[in-house]
């Protein structure tokens, strides 16, 4: 990496932060305003134990600070390596983190990656932050060496964020009128909601181990990948401990009948992970309406500024959807009824500092 005399004033300088203090790196990558989950201490280490090395590095700007980015690494032994030689790939998993929401800070930092990927022999260095589509900061992807990844990396690039009011009726009114007819629906129908506290063992593993349950069957249900038990549970472990997750539960009738993991990521909660048994009922109890209010609530008294619900398109079906016909416009609908408001981000990029092996590794993705 570049030392202090080789930075002159307008050029970024990246620094190793490998010998950061977890509390440290998170208080930068995760709880700044514009952090995410996705770059915690807690997700690489996560990784680490799937293969991959987690990197993880600041960059400056005269001095100042302005981005710090968790990048994991991994090198691949394949046939494309007799060709390629060791093929080394680094992805920034929603990164890099701007302490900054600037189009300058934006470039600093790409400009921080290239340098990364160059002394890292990357193959390829992948990107996907969550820049919005229609805002400046993604004007910084243009010139900056990265292009449009070979193949996506996330599920979905759509979001939709239910902005968050201290204020009771504020947030009240955002709702329409089945959403707010169905949570009080729930209330009568006895149904209550619950934050487990994921800090405390006492409390933490049975709850996660019920919320797998549930979400092990929603996932048979509805067709999306679960994966293994212990990986999952060792996870939401960790994002709990560190204070970087919450759990949630809808009960009726004395029973869980619904759950909902939310990532911590800056000035949003992000829901990400869903459950329920396969007799939960919930069409009539209406526990994910009064669940959603209740996590709503608790947010906007922690300090969130917004609820993310998660993304409505696909890869076949990009972009929020505009009509019925669209296979997640039931989905888009229950969402925008609470006062989400909809978002597209930019799609996955990538860097690679050899242009020939990058050119090669991307014919290789289109054919995998």
């Amino acid at each position: 990496m570049s030392t202090p005399q080789e930075t002159t004033s307008g050029e970024p300088r990246v620094v190793d932060a490998g010998a950061w203090t977890p509390a440290d790196w998170d208080a930068q990558a995760t709880l700044s305003p514009l952090g995410d989950a996705f770059q915690s201490y807690e997700w690489g280490e996560v990784k680490r134990r799937l293969g991959w090395t987690p990197l993880r590095y600041s960059i400056e700007v005269a001095g100042r600070r302005v981005a710090v980015v968790f990048v994991q690494e991994r090198t691949v032994l394949a046939r494309l390596s007799r060709v390629l030689g060791p093929i080394r790939l680094h992805y920034a998993p929603r990164g890099p983190v701007l302490l900054e929401a600037t189009p300058e800070a934006a470039k600093a930092s790409l400009a921080g990656l290239r340098q990364i990927a160059g002394d890292r022999h990357s193959l390829a260095l992948t990107i996907d932050p969550t820049w919005r589509q229609d805002e400046d900061l993604a004007g910084a992807l243009a010139d900056s060496g990265f292009r449009p990844a070979a193949r996506e990396v996330q599920v979905s690039r759509t979001a939709m964020v239910i902005p968050l009011h201290v204020e009771e009726i504020e947030q009240h009114s955002l709702l329409d009128d089945s959403a707010a007819t169905n949570i009080n629906k729930a209330r009568r129908a006895g149904v209550t909601a619950e934050r487990v506290d994921l800090a405390n063992p006492a409390t933490r593993e049975q709850a996660l181990a019920e919320f797998f349950d549930m979400h092990a069957a929603t996932g048979r249900r509805e067709g999306f990948l679960v994966r293994a038990r212990e990986y999952e549970l060792a996870q939401w472990r960790s994002l709990g401990e560190a204070d970087l997750a919450s759990l949630w539960f809808a009960s009726a009738d004395g029973r869980r009948r619904s759950g909902l993991l939310l990532l911590h990521s800056g000035r949003n909660v992000v829901l990400f992970a869903a459950g329920s048994p396969d007799d939960a009922n919930l069409r009539k109890t209406r526990a994910n309406h009064l669940l959603h209010w209740s996590i709503m609530r608790w947010a906007a008294a922690a300090g969130f500024e917004g609820y993310d619900l998660g993304g409505v398109d696909t890869h076949k079906h990009p972009g929020l959807p505009t009509d019925p016909s669209h296979p997640l416009w039931n989905l888009y609908e229950f969402k925008r009824r609470f006062g989400a408001q909809g978002e597209v981000r930019i799609r996955a990029h990538e860097f690679s500092p050899d242009r020939f092996r990058g050119a090669a590794w991307r014919l290789a993705r289109r054919f995998r």
